[in-house]
């Protein structure tokens, strides 16, 4: 299974200027909580902000440089292992990389940061709901978690 996870504003803003443009503890700590023990899959710019390298999770950076840690040159290879495969592997950004996994992904866990309204520079890549189907929804303080599955 092939999953992206992202989180956004209302605009679908994830970034500006390298960064996430807000702090939501909130939703940290459920990205903490979805991917612990899972393999990670990312671009090597979203790789090289993070602050800390993400402990209990097993990270592969999408990058030409072999140099990496668990680098990925060949995109199809890596993720036909996981396609079709109760195996989750969960992709974690950035904008471009979304934007060449999502036709291929599985399931999207997204949530939707409230009260901000940053115009960024790096945003999710627009989906269709005829492909998706929203499997769960929940409320919290910070922000609402949208669970879709694919259904074509």
């Amino acid at each position: 299974m092939i999953t992206c996870i992202a989180a956004m504003n209302q605009y679908g803003t994830i970034g500006r200027d390298g960064v996430m443009p807000w702090h939501s503890s909130e939703d940290l700590k459920h990205f903490k909580s979805y991917t612990m023990g899972k393999d990670l899959c990312m671009g090597r710019v979203t790789y090289e902000g993070l602050p800390q390298k993400l402990r209990g999770r097993n990270i592969h950076v999408i990058t030409t440089d072999t140099t990496y840690p668990n680098s990925i040159q060949d995109i199809n290879a890596f993720f036909k292992t996981y396609k079709n495969s109760e195996k989750e592997c969960v992709v974690c950004g950035g904008g471009t990389i979304y934007e060449l996994l999502l036709p291929i992904c599985d399931k999207l866990v997204l949530s939707f940061i409230k009260d901000n309204d940053v115009i960024g520079d790096t945003y999710f890549p627009s989906f269709s709901i005829n492909e998706f189907r929203i499997k769960e929804m929940r409320e919290f303080k910070e922000y609402n978690l949208v669970i879709y599955e694919r259904v074509i």
